[in-house]
């Protein structure tokens, strides 16, 4: 009977080891897509870092701006849940963050284009940002839309 309970906590033993095993394979796993993940990312950094050294530092000021916002992980799981109607998973929500900082940077951009064909030295305004969400379905790839009664 003690050889049965000695094999049995053997067993636990071993597969805490292999759960212990498993989770370090994940992580080294994780680590080293990440590490690839900003090695490609190492020539566009350095290009832009290059293009602000010639004369451009608004840009890689911009690009730091971008780089550092993000939406808040509690609001925007709160906002997809009551859209929803159901629950949410945290990788569901850095998808959805990053689409909605995608979306936000594109509509930017749009105003900018706006906003530099009427004065170049003015800041976007608030009218700059509508007229570019009214002109974004036809000017860039995000589709078209349901007009929303809160942009009216």
């Amino acid at each position: 009977e003690m050889a049965t309970l000695s094999e049995g906590a053997d067993e636990d033993v071993l597969e805490v080891e292999l759960d212990r095993a498993a989770e370090e394979m994940e992580e080294q796993e994780w680590l080293t897509r990440r590490r690839d993940a900003e090695v490609r990312k190492l020539p566009l950094i350095e290009k832009w870092v290059s293009e602000a050294d010639e004369g451009r530092p608004a840009m890689l000021e911009r690009y730091e701006y971008s780089r550092r916002a993000s939406f808040k992980s509690s609001a925007m799981k709160r906002l997809i849940t009551e859209l929803s109607g159901g629950t949410v998973d945290d990788e569901s929500v850095i998808v959805v963050r990053g689409i909605a900082k995608l979306f936000v940077a594109e509509l930017v951009e749009l105003a900018s284009d706006i906003r530099d064909a009427a004065d170049p030295r003015s800041a976007i305004t608030p009218a700059h940002l509508t007229d570019a969400l009214n002109q974004m379905p036809a000017k860039t790839s995000c589709g078209a839309r349901k007009r929303s009664k809160f942009w009216r």
